[in-house]
C-alpha cells in the first residue's frame, strides 16, 4: 500500500515536466538563466515553490541545460488532522537539444532525483514531496516556425516519451507527450500573450511489488491534458523577460498527476 501511496505522490509533483521550451535552440555562445515561482492546488491539496535553469548553446545548434532544481515550500493537503511537510530540494533535468534545420530539432533530458523524496502519511493524508524517486529519460523531437504572414506569430510542438526507470520496485508506465504552443508579439511592444496545451497518455500500466508479488496499476490508457494562457514582457529589450502564466490541468487519477490549476510567474535573462 506504501508503494502505491508514494508511487502516485511522485507523480502529482512531478506532473508538469516538459523540455526547456518549444522554440529553437539559441545561437551558438548564447545562454540564459531562468528562476521562477509557482503555486498548485485542486480543492484541499497545493504545493508551492522555486524552480530555477540555465541553458547554453556550446556550439551553433547544440544547446545543454539544467532545469527544474529549485526548493520546494510545501506539498500537502489541507484539512483537520491532515500531516504537514512535502518541502525540499527538487529534482534536476540535465537536458539537450540539437537543431537539425530552421524548424525541426532533436531533444533528450536526463532526471536525477537528487530532491527530498520523504513521504510523511498517516491514516488521513499524505505529502507530495518534490522527488519523483526515480531516474527517468524523456526524449523526442519538436517542430517550430514563425509565420511570414503574420509578422510577430510564432508557435512551436513537441512530441516526445517518457521513460521512469524501475526504483524501490515500482515503475511507472511508459507515457507518450504531445504539446504546442502559439506566441504572439504585439507590433511595436515589447508583450507576447501565448497559448499552449500538453496531452500526456499512458502507454503501458505501472507496476509495483506488494509482499513479494508484481502488482499492476491498470492505469495503461490514462491521459492527462495541460492547458495554460500566459504573457511575457520584455522589461530590458531582448536581454530580460518576465512571464506569466495560469495552468489548469485535468488527469485521470493521483497517477498520472491529477487535476490542478497552478499560477507561474518567472524571469529569463539572456547572455
Amino acid at each position: 500500500m506504501f508503494k502505491k501511496i508514494a508511487l502516485a505522490a511522485a507523480l502529482v509533483s512531478s506532473a508538469a515536466f516538459a523540455t526547456w521550451d518549444y522554440y529553437p535552440v539559441l545561437e551558438g555562445g548564447k545562454g540564459s538563466v531562468k528562476g521562477n515561482l509557482y503555486y498548485n492546488w485542486d480543492h484541499d491539496w497545493s504545493n508551492a515553490g522555486l524552480g530555477i535553469g540555465v541553458r547554453y548553446s556550446v556550439i551553433s545548434n547544440l544547446e545543454i541545460s539544467l532545469q527544474d532544481w529549485g526548493y520546494q515550500f510545501w506539498g500537502e493537503w489541507d484539512c483537520s488532522g491532515c500531516v504537514n511537510g512535502g518541502s525540499g530540494l527538487r529534482d534536476l533535468t540535465i537536458g539537450a537539444r540539437y537543431q537539425f534545420d530552421p524548424m525541426f530539432s532533436g531533444f533528450v533530458d536526463l532526471v536525477l532525483p537528487v530532491g527530498n523524496d520523504d513521504v510523511d502519511y498517516n491514516g488521513i493524508s499524505h505529502t507530495t514531496p518534490p522527488s519523483s524517486e526515480e531516474i527517468a529519460l524523456y526524449l523526442g523531437g519538436q517542430f517550430s516556425m514563425p509565420i511570414k504572414e503574420a509578422p510577430g506569430l510564432k508557435f512551436g510542438t513537441e512530441a516526445g516519451l517518457f521513460w521512469g526507470f524501475e526504483h524501490d520496485n515500482s515503475e511507472r508506465g511508459l507515457e507518450l507527450h504531445m504539446g504546442g504552443e502559439i506566441a504572439y508579439t504585439v507590433p511595436n511592444t515589447e508583450i507576447t500573450p501565448l497559448f499552449g496545451l500538453q496531452l500526456k497518455f499512458r502507454l503501458t500500466e505501472s507496476t509495483w511489488e506488494d509482499n513479494g508479488v508484481e502488482v499492476g496499476g491498470d492505469d495503461d490508457g490514462d491521459h492527462q491534458i495541460i492547458i495554460w494562457l500566459g504573457c511575457g514582457i520584455y522589461v530590458i529589450p531582448k536581454q530580460l523577460e518576465v512571464t506569466g502564466k495560469l495552468f489548469v490541468r485535468s488527469g485521470d487519477h493521483d497517477n498520472m498527476g491529477g487535476d490542478a490549476t497552478g499560477l507561474y510567474v518567472g524571469a529569463e535573462f539572456y547572455f
